[in-house]
């Protein structure tokens, strides 16, 4: 991989995305790192409002209320799996030779995502994960060695059971080995790792451990997946889920849903692929829709504000608004009182990690935007903010995090007369587009207010 590259991006999505999977995982830093890329965000958000999903939450609009509502691992190993395939998808793309690996590696994974609907949504996204990697020795080895695959498949007669010894006879090391190899060196949690291990599937066993559990049900998952890619038809597919249901503690509704998700798995991913086409034809600025997103996204928050604690809905406030007003970038920046200092807290878009720091004011007054918004009882919109008459009062410390800024939007947050925080949210180098109403500029102010009424409830005594 050093040597040839072709998967660039998928050490750096992993080192985005697996610090926030640590013992100290919370929703602000989930969220954060998932919000890096639009496309798998909005994955994020749709699975989670999938029927699998929908009991748990139901008209989930953004991914810090996806976690809120699913947890911090469901929601990582979701997005984990989500990151690997799409690096996966982006080499397929370019060579062909591997987009049917890659179809039955996805095969496998709907098979596992469905199977363990009844074992819980912990235990599915990390199955989901654990599957996977299963595949990941199938891919990397299409892919990087197209010749040795190809003796591989002709000693086993493509029968996966077969494939792992064939692999140990040409290459040296079986196809388990490889992946677990492989989940070593990108820093896999350890649960992932511990089951590449688990690769023996006996009728007869029940599994005793959840890594034995989630190393069998991979396995048969892949099985499945491998008789649907070879033309199996449902009675097949049935049948060899069946013989393990009883090991594996599946229920038999689990298994028929199994079988007619995987039937229907093509018509819902021509779905999904349309619906990506339409994110991408989706013109930046002010979206059209913007007081119904700003109304629906502030009923969402008001329903959850009072559930969950200021930390987890300050990320969800951003979110919401980011969504709403279809920002490339949004934060918050915080007043310390001591300090007597504005300084940003968390924020969502490309880039805003490195920058947090860069952005800091005084509270005393100076004559700029940041600090008129201070002092203001609505939202401040600059909808051209590098022009001549404008551009002085945009501080220095903001232009240099954001060069290109065209339009941007300042919501002041106050508690009590004063203000305590300002969320700032822009377009990059577009312009807002089409311009504000009262009625939309009313209720952002409402959205934003949450965080300082959040504020205000965690100061009362329990």
């Amino acid at each position: 991989m050093q040597q040839q590259g072709d998967f660039p991006t998928l050490q750096v999505s992993l080192d985005n995305l697996l610090p926030a999977l640590g013992a100290d995982a919370n929703v602000g830093t989930l969220a954060e790192s998932v919000l890096t890329d639009f496309s798998l965000a909005q994955k994020v958000i749709r699975l989670a409002n999938s029927a699998m999903y929908a009991p748990f939450g139901g008209g989930v609009t953004t991914v810090s209320r996806a976690i809120m509502v699913l947890g911090v691992d469901a929601v990582g190993h979701l997005a984990l799996g989500l990151q690997l395939l799409d690096n996966f998808a982006g080499a397929a793309a370019r060579r062909p030779d591997t987009a049917q690996e890659l179809e039955r590696a996805i095969l496998a994974g709907e098979f596992a995502r469905t199977l363990s609907a009844s074992q819980g949504i912990n235990q599915g996204e990390e199955l989901v994960v654990c599957t996977l990697m299963h595949h990941l020795s199938r891919l990397l080895l299409v892919f990087y060695y197209p010749e040795e695959w190809a003796r591989i498949q002709a000693m086993s007669g493509g029968v996966s059971e077969s494939e792992s010894m064939a692999c140990h006879h040409v290459l040296g090391v079986t196809l388990e080995e490889i992946a677990r190899a492989a989940a070593q060196k990108w820093r896999m949690p350890p649960l992932i790792t511990a089951t590449m291990t688990q690769n023996a599937t006996d009728a007869e066993t029940v599994s005793r451990s959840h890594t034995n559990w989630l190393g069998a049900m991979a396995e048969v998952s892949a099985q499945a997946a491998a008789l649907v890619t070879r033309g199996g038809d449902a009675d097949e597919v049935a049948e060899l889920l069946g013989r393990h249901a009883e090991a594996l503690g599946l229920q038999e509704q689990a298994v028929e849903a199994a079988r007619l998700k995987v039937e229907n798995l093509r018509e819902a991913r021509h779905e999904d692929e349309a619906a990506a086409e339409v994110e991408r034809r989706h013109a930046p600025g002010k979206p059209l829709d913007a007081h119904c997103r700003l109304l629906r996204n502030l009923k969402e928050v008001q329903a959850a504000a009072t559930d969950h604690p200021v930390s987890e809905l300050v990320p969800l406030v951003i979110e919401s608004t980011m969504g709403a007003m279809n920002f490339t970038h949004c934060f918050l920046m915080l007043l310390n009182p001591q300090a007597k200092r504005f300084s940003a807290r968390i924020g969502f878009g490309p880039g805003m990690r490195e920058r947090l720091a860069c952005l800091s004011f005084e509270e005393g007054f100076v004559p700029d935007v940041f600090h008129f918004a201070t002092t203001a009882q609505r939202p401040t919109h600059l909808e051209d903010s590098q022009r001549p008459e404008i551009a002085h009062r945009v501080p220095r410390w903001y232009r240099e995090a954001f060069p290109d800024t065209k339009s941007l939007v300042l919501v002041p947050v106050f508690i009590k007369n004063r203000c305590v925080a300002v969320v700032c949210g822009d377009w990059g180098s577009a312009a807002c587009g089409i311009p504000f109403t009262g009625e939309e500029l009313a209720t952002l102010y409402d959205l934003v207010g949450e965080i300082g009424r959040g504020f205000q409830r965690s100061q009362q005594p329990a």
